[in-house]
């Protein structure tokens, strides 16, 4: 294998692993907003006893969007970039 077809492979490994990488972000945007949506409604009921649950579900729905928003989120939304964050 020459290294212009290896570095071929490498690039379009890239981009697929980006392509996936971008459709679990907005996987994981969708889960976010309807894991906020039942922990309101939650809130609204009042104390259950399945709330330790929803709050914990929250929590780790939020870090891992947090996590992955962090890095994609300029990619998929340019425009919401800090611009002292694009000159770097």
């Amino acid at each position: 294998m020459t290294n212009e077809l290896r570095d071929e492979r490498l690039r379009e490994l890239a981009e697929s692993n980006y392509v996936m990488l971008k459709h679990t972000y907005c996987s994981m945007r969708q889960l976010k907003d309807l894991v906020d949506r039942l922990h309101e409604r939650y809130l609204e009921q009042g104390t259950t006893l399945e709330m330790d649950t929803v709050s914990a579900l929250k929590l780790t729905a939020d870090g891992a969007f947090e996590e992955l928003e962090r890095y994609l989120r300029p990619e998929c939304d340019p425009d919401s970039a800090d611009d002292t964050a694009r000159a770097e």
